[in-house]
């Protein structure tokens, strides 16, 4: 895969993560919109990682 769309799809699946714990949440002050961000970030690059490891070493 190339880099561009490792990037987009890690952005899209940190998107989703942050509007699924939004809702979850039920709370959408910006205390909390914050923290659901923070953990939306460290998703994106957890799974941007993930997806980069799995395309370079697992799926030659």
């Amino acid at each position: 895969m190339t880099k561009k769309r490792l990037l987009s799809q890690a952005l899209l699946g940190g998107v989703v993560y942050f509007g699924i714990s939004l809702m979850l949440e039920k709370n959408y002050s910006a205390q909390t919109i914050r923290t659901e961000g923070a953990e939306a970030l460290i998703f994106v690059i957890v799974y941007g990682v993930g997806l980069w490891a799995y395309y370079k070493f697992i799926k030659k």
